[in-house]
């Protein structure tokens, strides 16, 4: 798998060794020794604390980036919204996602919130683009981005708070929905007639 991924990315196998082990130590894929790494696949327990500790948690940073935000930071996250909506690529949507994320937590200048938040946004993302990917959360969050940056610029705390539970609400709930049916399957249903 190091060689693999090391010949798809150009590089010796010392940087895929180091970044599995980072990812490993973030919990984000499980390493067996002798059969490689694979991606961690959250419980719907998991997934739900991840997403309620970021409702619990955001919606508190409304107030510091109302606060702190300055022309130059707004016109970054405008630009990364911008990104997100003209890229016809999940990986770059994904991206710019995770860096308007990152960019509003740094821009709070509160260090500690926003090494904490990093961790749950890191923590979520390929469940993140499974909601953008599958599920259709791509409008539903594209638009929420944009009143966030509205609200920013109008300095409306209120509005900025709600639209990140709204957003992350969102994603909570169909990602659940989904687990939901991945995890309760009809165990009589080879058994039942076709309809």
């Amino acid at each position: 798998m190091q060689e693999d991924l090391a010949q798809r990315f150009g590089v010796s196998r010392s940087p895929v060794r180091e970044a599995l082990r980072i990812l490993g130590t973030e919990g984000l894929v499980v390493i067996q020794p002798g059969e490689g790494a694979t991606v961690r696949r959250l419980s719907r327990a998991d997934l739900e604390e991840i997403y309620d500790l970021r409702l619990a948690l955001e919606p508190l940073i409304a107030s510091a980036v109302i606060s702190e935000a300055r022309g130059r930071d707004i016109a970054q996250l405008a630009s990364l919204v911008e990104t997100m909506a003209d890229t016809e690529r999940l990986d770059q949507w994904m991206r710019a996602n995770f860096e308007f994320h990152q960019r509003m937590y740094q821009i709070t200048g509160l260090s500690r919130t926003e090494g904490i938040l990093s961790g749950l946004l890191s923590a979520v993302q390929p469940y993140s683009q499974e909601n953008i990917g599958q599920l259709g959360g791509r409008h539903a969050a594209d638009s929420e981005h944009r009143g966030m940056i509205e609200a920013i610029r109008t300095g409306d705390q209120a509005t900025l708070a709600a639209l990140i539970i709204a957003h992350l609400q969102a994603a909570r709930d169909r990602l659940a929905e989904a687990y939901e049916a991945v995890e309760t399957p009809d165990p009589l249903r080879a058994l039942r007639p076709a309809r």
